[in-house]
């Protein structure tokens, strides 16, 4: 059983018409929020080309980008942060 299949379970007790409706309906929602979220080729080249700007903003120069974002989780939570404002554009 899938993971949506066993919450719609816990929600959605009983063999009836109506329970067994919802129990599809919430795995169809978990389903398609699932497809929803999932990364694209098109979210690919959108981090990549958010990427090549940062590089950019260095000059491309190694040393400058790691003096900007010393640890990785910076450098790649600027690219996550900016990615998100992206997306709700």
């Amino acid at each position: 059983m899938s993971k949506a299949e066993d919450r719609a379970n816990e929600i959605y007790r009983g063999d009836t018409p109506i329970t067994r409706l919802r129990r599809k309906d919430y795995c169809d929602g978990y389903h398609q929020a699932e497809k929803d979220l999932e990364l694209g080729w098109g979210d690919i080249r959108i981090i990549l080309d958010i990427e090549n700007d940062i590089l950019c903003e260095c000059n491309s120069q190694k040393e400058l980008v790691i003096e900007t974002y010393p640890k990785g989780e910076n450098y790649y939570g600027e690219i996550l942060k900016r990615f998100k404002a992206q997306k709700e554009k």
